[in-house]
């Protein structure tokens, strides 16, 4: 193995505070000849390995962590987290990843009972023979950005604030089912679409998005709800095309990004007041839609239908 220059994390949501980190590595990585290495844990530790909680698949938080490294070797939590600080530095850092220089953000802690800090580990470094950069934080509208504060707008159904701080629509995936088929009779067809249950979801409610599928894109209007009008029933995730699809998108995957909240949820009197606003959603989407550029897909590859894997 190679020299390298690490930074290690959870890296959910790879968001504008992991992106500075991340060029700090890539940056070193070019000018000093090292390869740059994310030693990455899959999911955070506080969480499990249980959902819904994660901003990004596994294979889409990969595929943009390898814009910026060389390599990422996946950390397993439930094998370092007996570790003292200096168990991490000397094990992991030293022996394993041949490391001359960790990058950090100033909030960053490591070993048992997370007792290790960024004077901590600079202070290993003098001893270890390696160097510790810090990264302040990225801050936006007043606080720093970080996952949970993101994970906090997403479930609150603040999909535009999330985007900013992520700096891209959030991401909901998952595939397309059969249902219903009330939203066609209604004369709205929607895909119905059995999301990927370890992602965070946002709160019901209707959104102006941008779709993604095999060989195909648009954009639409997600609905998050448990379709009131309709008598109710279990939480549905539909998405209405505003031009339809070429073809029927049942079983196949979908990647949605929301960009931003236009109502909420509501029960109406009857069908045809349903009708009524739904119609002027799509007027609200449509006008809206010249203020949020096209997002690039993540789990289609440009030019390309085939998706990306996930987890």
């Amino acid at each position: 193995m190679n020299a390298t220059v690490v930074t290690v994390g959870t890296f959910d949501g790879v968001h504008r505070g992991h992106q500075a980190i991340l060029a700090e590595v890539a940056r070193i990585a070019r000018e000093d000849g090292l390869d740059g290495v994310a030693y990455a844990f899959p999911f955070p530790p506080r969480f499990g390995d249980s959902g819904p909680h994660l901003i990004l698949p596994r294979g889409v938080k990969e595929q943009l962590l390898r814009k910026y490294v060389e390599r990422i070797v996946p950390g397993e939590f439930s094998r370092v987290r007996a570790l003292s600080p200096r168990e991490f530095a000397a094990r992991i850092l030293v022996e394993r990843l041949k490391v001359q220089a960790v990058v950090i953000g100033e909030g960053f802690r490591f070993g048992r009972g997370r007792e290790g800090d960024p004077t901590l580990l600079a202070a290993l470094g003098r001893e270890y023979g390696f160097a510790v950069i810090t990264v302040p934080p990225v801050i936006i509208a007043g606080a720093p950005v970080s996952s949970t504060r993101i994970r906090t707008l997403i479930r609150a159904g603040e999909v535009k604030e999330a985007g900013r701080l992520l700096g891209r629509p959030p991401l909901l995936t998952g595939r397309v089912v059969p249902g219903d088929r009330i939203g066609t009779k209604i004369g709205y067809p929607t895909a119905n679409i059995s999301p990927q249950p370890e992602l965070v979801r946002p709160q019901a409610g209707i959104y102006l998005a941008y779709a993604f599928w095999e060989e195909g894109e648009g954009p639409g209007l997600l609905y998050i709800g448990d379709r009131p009008t309709l008598a109710g029933g279990e939480l549905r995730f539909e998405l209405h095309l505003l031009s339809p699809p070429d073809r029927d998108l049942t079983g196949t995957t979908i990647e949605v990004r929301p960009l931003a909240r236009l109502r909420d949820d509501r029960k109406f009197p009857s069908i045809t007041a349903l009708r009524r606003q739904i119609s002027a959603d799509i007027a609200t989407a449509t006008s809206a839609l010249s203020s949020y550029p096209k997002p690039a897909s993540l789990l289609f590859p440009l030019d390309s239908g085939t998706p990306v894997n996930y987890p």
